[in-house]
């Protein structure tokens, strides 16, 4: 006896045979890429919280750096000697400041580049404000020179007047 319909249940199991291998294929994919996946995710978000951290780290020595700065500045004010030495003194810190920022780690290296120039920009302005005070100094002591000029004048013209009206007596 043979099976009257066996060309219709070798296709039916064959075809059963395939969709269940796509269904374990599909699913052996989803759970390899649910566990593949994240260790990559992971990687990238390890690397770039190493960035960030870097990037703190750096920011933390940046600005402890430019903090001695801002001390050396306020002298700055303070000094009557010695200006210039300590101006170029904090300008070759500026420099060696500016020199250090990493080229390519540093997500924002210009915002550092700015602040070293505003920096210097301040040291300009403080530098500025010292000539004008110096310049103030020296125009009101000019100011009182004039004056006792001008007294000194006034009492040499009363003294003229005095002696051409005595010459004239005589």
């Amino acid at each position: 006896m043979e099976i009257l319909n066996k060309k219709e249940r070798v296709s039916s199991f064959l075809l059963f045979l395939l969709m269940f291998v796509v269904t374990l294929g599909l699913l052996f994919t989803a759970i390899f890429f649910s566990y593949k996946l994240p260790w990559k995710e992971n990687e990238v978000l390890r690397a770039e919280n190493k960035k960030i951290q870097y990037e703190f780290l750096y920011q933390k020595k940046f600005i402890s750096e430019l903090e001695h700065v801002d001390v050396l500045i306020d002298s700055l004010d303070k000094t009557k000697e010695g200006y210039f030495f300590l101006e170029q003194s904090i300008n070759s810190d500026l420099i060696t400041i500016k020199n250090d920022i990493p080229k390519d780690s540093l997500g924002n290296r210009n915002m550092y580049e700015n602040l070293i120039l505003t920096y210097k920009k301040l040291i300009d302005a403080k530098r500025d404000v010292k000539q004008v005070e110096n310049a103030k100094k020296e125009i009101d002591q000019l100011d009182e020179d004039v004056k006792e000029y001008e007294k000194q004048i006034q009492n040499l013209q009363t003294a003229l007047e005095l002696a051409q009206r005595l010459n004239r007596n005589n």
